[in-house]
Formats: structure tokens, C-alpha cells, sequence
């Protein structure tokens, strides 16, 4: 039984040909990705948590320092500071998530409603091959075959033609969630950058 908020991939897509699907597709990862930075921008002092994940890692260096040479006193010192590192590291933490959050209602039902009823379940086509994200010579073989019904009778689209078993007609076809996860990696250090909107991180 199908979950009732899983997509519903169109067979008849807006946008139906590779090329124009794929740059759309990638305008709008990429305007998403904008808009989730300025959303982060608004929601959360930058400054600050750079300020403290500097803090954080300076504390965890000179503490990883301090056990390997054994300074007992040192690591004593260290200790006592570790509530309020743990304090800050914490408020980081949730001020990270807060924009995220916010995101994730709409962005969830847009990727449930709007984009498969626009772009079907493939955008792109790649002469490298990714597991999971495209269509293997294996997915091929088996979304191509006629989809059967309980009676095992093939079944019938509205258009009169065979219901075949999923969206993959090509090896390297690039799944359209694969595809954003693609366009989003690769515009999301730029994205930063411009928006100055770099999340710290806590080094070892």
C-alpha cells in the first residue's frame, strides 16, 4: 500500500525534454539554496557562533594536547571549563537547526506536490554513474517491463498505452531528488560565500 504523501511523478512533464528540465531544475535548486541562506542570515548570528566554535576548538585542541602529554593540573584546569563549552557548543547546535526547521514544511511539500507534477521522476543524463541517485543498466531492465496488475494483466495508462514499472529508460538518467542533491552541493560553498553565511565547524 502506497503512503498517501508519497510524490505522484507525472508522466507527462512540463518540461519533457533533458536539457530543459535539467537547467530549470537547476535554477530553482539553486534559488532554494539562496533562500535557505538568507533565511539563516535572518535567524542566526553568524558572528556569534564563529565566535564560539573558535572558542570550542581552541578548548578541545588544548585539552587533547594536555591528555597526551599527562599534565594532570592542566587537564584539571581544562575541566572546569567544559560545562560552558558544552553550554555554547549546545547553543550552536540549536541555532543551526532553527532555520532548518523553518525550511523543511515547505520545502517538504514542495518536493511532494509541486516538483514531481513538474519534472517526473528523471531530469538529466550523466556519462558518470552514481549508485543510488541514477538509473543502473539493472533499473532499466526492470522499469521497462509492462507493470501487472493483481491478475497479473498488464495495466493500461489513461492514454491507452502500457503502464511500464518506473521512470528509468536509460543508464545514467539522474533521478530528479539525485539531481537537486547534486546542484545543491555544488552551489551551496559558492551560495555561502556570496551571502556570507558559512557555518563554523568544530575541528578535531
Amino acid at each position: 500500500m502506497q503512503w498517501p504523501l508519497s510524490p505522484q511523478y507525472t508522466t507527462h512533464p512540463i518540461f519533457p525534454d533533458m536539457i530543459s528540465a535539467m537547467l530549470v531544475a537547476l535554477i530553482i535548486a539553486v534559488s532554494m539554496n539562496f533562500a535557505f541562506a538568507m533565511l539563516r542570515k535572518k535567524t542566526t548570528d553568524i558572528e556569534k557562533m564563529n565566535r564560539v566554535m573558535k572558542e570550542t576548538n581552541e578548548w578541545r585542541k588544548q585539552y587533547t594536547d594536555a591528555i597526551k602529554k599527562q599534565d594532570k593540573p592542566r587537564i584539571e584546569e581544562l575541566k572546569k571549563r567544559q560545562a560552558y563549552v558544552n553550554k555554547m557548543a549546545l547553543e550552536m547546535q540549536q541555532q543551526q537547526m532553527r532555520p532548518m526547521f523553518i525550511y523543511m514544511i515547505p520545502s517538504f511539500l514542495i518536493w511532494i506536490f509541486v516538483f514531481p507534477a513538474i519534472f517526473g521522476a528523471t531530469v538529466s543524463l550523466s556519462p558518470i554513474y552514481i549508485p543510488w541517485i541514477m538509473c543502473s543498466d539493472e533499473n532499466v531492465q526492470t522499469d521497462t517491463q509492462p507493470r501487472l496488475d493483481a491478475n497479473g494483466q498488464p495495466v493500461i495508462n489513461p492514454d491507452g498505452g502500457t503502464t511500464l514499472n518506473g521512470p528509468c529508460r536509460l543508464p545514467g538518467q539522474v533521478y530528479l531528488w539525485g539531481w537537486f542533491l547534486i546542484t545543491s552541493f555544488a552551489f551551496s560553498g559558492i551560495i555561502s560565500k556570496v551571502t556570507k553565511t558559512n557555518m563554523p565547524s568544530i575541528t578535531g
